[in-house]
């Protein structure tokens, strides 16, 4: 458990840091505890499957990130995220929606 735990720590951290987004916790499991409305899982384990059956079965209604991050990958910033598209949109919405000025003035 040491090193899914470290590693598991490590990209909560990198998470809370490059984000600027409080309360993220590492829950001890394959789950970041985050603030509302998102859900964040978490796998270090080196077989695909896992990771994909994750995502497959990902079906909320709000925005559910599944983060892959095995020991192949030298640090968090490497790690693969991968989300369900109708939980996707309403991200990238926003996104585009804080560059739109930026963006349509081009």
């Amino acid at each position: 458990m040491g090193r899914r735990r470290d590693k598991s720590l490590a990209l909560t951290r990198y998470l809370t840091g490059s984000s600027g987004i409080p309360g993220l916790h590492w829950s001890g499991t394959s789950e970041i505890d985050a603030p509302s409305p998102y859900r964040i899982s978490l796998t270090t384990a080196r077989k695909l499957d896992e990771w994909h059956d994750a995502i497959r079965f990902s079906d909320d209604d709000k925005p559910h990130m599944l983060i892959r991050y095995d020991y192949s990958m030298d640090s968090p910033a490497d790690a693969w995220v991968a989300m369900r598209l109708h939980n996707f949109i309403p991200l990238l919405t926003a996104h585009y929606e804080t560059l739109r000025e930026r963006i349509e003035g081009e």
